[in-house]
């Protein structure tokens, strides 16, 4: 009789089993597959509940239903499989609320093979016979030869990169030396438009792209540049650089919330220094900070060391009010005097990298500008790993992009290339990914659909393309602390304005 009951119970279970939906099932095996993690082969893609709000054109939706419709449940409004490690779960999702993640970013497993097979499109893709049909020839103006060849090759290998990682590839690249000279910028961008391009990526110098500025205007080809000097910006030229005069206002402005009144500068003697002195100008007669020191610093150890020994004059003074205060005064009462000896400034700002950065602060340390008392201040050039051994900039803060999606392309293209992937090839990453989320026919595009108020997050993080060809970015702030780069405050997940 036992054995009958249970022969019963086990026929009632298993039509109830039977009778689960299988979306049900599925259901189930996604939560699984979220509990294992890394292990997961298949990629699951989560549900986007704010998609539908945030896609605005209609090719947009198509091309990311076409993405969905690979995946086994077949159900809608899905978004693109996080990559990021799961500590950084939360911040992707917040962002990816706001903005489209480029499609690229999430074709990033590291694969041997993969690798592999990327080093042979390498060695094929620009040769004759590549079977192209149906593509937009896009031109590619790079320094490939010459004093500037090395940064222009690490370049040209993360464009190749992002086409090979492409998951319908549309875009056929027509690939030019510019040498780094202006005068063959202007001759090959004439090649390039002979030849049919409609886009182009590149140049990396502002005086090439000066070069060429007037014969884009008459020309229909749209200028995706590499440079950052946002000057050159006009309707069909985009300035994807990073725009240091964006963060400069960016970290006077943390500056300023911290409480500072008077600053410093240290700016290179160049045009590049003039146009950062005429940002902190601007933002000093706009939020009533006042500007207290200025020096121009040239690329030798011997003027560098003078120039930070002439904005640092009145720390003498002010450090020997201190020791004084200290040999008076009993601990309890120090820190509250200290406030009543005044600072020459209590923010320096220094433009500069690696070895130049370290001389000047390491200098001005030396004449008595502490880092613990002035505030030291920066834009991305800092984020090199020489700085962190110098004493001078520990706690110094300094403005950097977004980088949420960085770690597995960065080491995909280790792999692949054997070098590091630099900042300004990861931009020309993104300009190709942006590219191929474009849908066009008969080989006919519409750039302005690239144009949208929410953006997208690349390997760069959050930016979108305006009318003026301005390329608008949001930052985040960096400190060094304890010899590492450590996130101070997070770049915001969506623009206020359009």
């Amino acid at each position: 009789m036992i054995f009958v009951i249970r022969i019963f119970f086990i026929f009632i279970v298993f039509i109830l089993l039977s009778s689960c939906h299988e979306k049900d099932y599925d259901i189930i095996e996604e939560a699984k597959n979220l509990i294992l993690k890394d292990k997961e082969k298949n990629k699951i893609k989560t549900k986007n509940n704010n998609g539908s709000k945030k896609i605005i054109t209609k090719k947009i939706e198509k091309k990311t239903e076409r993405i969905i419709d690979n995946n086994k449940d077949n159900l809608k409004n899905k978004n693109f499989k996080k990559i990021e490690k799961p500590s950084d779960k939360k911040n992707i999702q917040k962002e990816q609320k706001n903005s489209r993640v480029l499609k690229n970013l999430k074709n990033n497993d590291i694969d041997e093979k993969k690798i592999e097979n990327l080093k042979k499109f390498k060695k094929s893709y620009g040769k004759a016979e590549n079977g192209f049909s149906n593509t937009i020839k896009v031109g590619v103006m790079l320094p490939l030869s010459g004093v500037r060849q090395d940064v222009g090759n690490l370049i040209l290998n993360a464009i190749e990169m992002a086409i090979f990682q492409t998951e319908d590839n549309k875009l056929e690249l027509i690939i030019k030396d510019t040498e780094a000279k202006p005068e063959k910028a202007k001759s090959v961008f004439f090649e390039l438009i002979n030849e049919g391009v409609s886009i182009v990526i590149g140049p990396l110098f502002s005086k090439s792209l000066a070069a060429i500025q007037s014969s884009v205007q008459a020309s229909k080809v749209n200028v995706f540049a590499l440079t950052n000097n946002i000057n050159l910006a006009k309707q069909g030229i985009w300035v994807f650089g990073v725009d240091p005069q964006a963060q400069t206002k960016k970290v006077l402005e943390f500056a300023l919330e911290k409480g500072s009144k008077k600053i410093a500068a240290l700016l290179p003697k160049n045009a590049y220094g003039l146009l950062l002195f005429d940002t902190i100008s601007k933002f000093s007669k706009e939020n009533l900070i006042e500007i207290k020191e200025v020096e121009f610093y040239e690329f030798s150890i011997e003027n560098q060391r003078k120039a930070s020994q002439k904005i640092s004059k009145g720390f003498d003074q002010y450090q020997e009010k201190l020791n004084q205060l200290k040999e008076q005064e009993d601990n309890s009462t120090i820190d509250k005097n200290k406030l009543l000896i005044e600072k020459p400034f209590d923010s320096v700002f220094i433009a500069a990298a690696g070895q130049n950065l370290t001389i000047l602060s390491s200098q001005l340390q030396y004449n008595n500008v502490d880092p613990k008392l002035v505030q030291y201040l920066g834009i991305s050039s800092w984020e090199n790993n020489s700085i962190l051994t110098e004493p001078a900039l520990e706690g110094g803060v300094f403005v950097t992009t977004s980088q949420l999606y960085q770690d597995k392309i960065k080491l995909i293209y280790k792999n692949s290339f054997n070098k590091e992937m630099p900042n300004i090839a990861m931009i020309a990453y993104d300009i190709v990914a942006l590219l191929d989320s474009l849908e066009y026919t008969e080989n006919i595009i519409n750039i302005n659909n690239l144009i949208n108020e929410e953006g997208y997050i690349g390997l760069r993080g959050l930016f979108r393309l305006k009318n003026n060809g301005i390329v608008e970015r949001t930052f985040q702030l960096k400190q060094v602390k304890n010899k590492r780069f450590s996130t101070f405050k997070k770049a915001i997940t969506q623009f206020s304005n359009f």
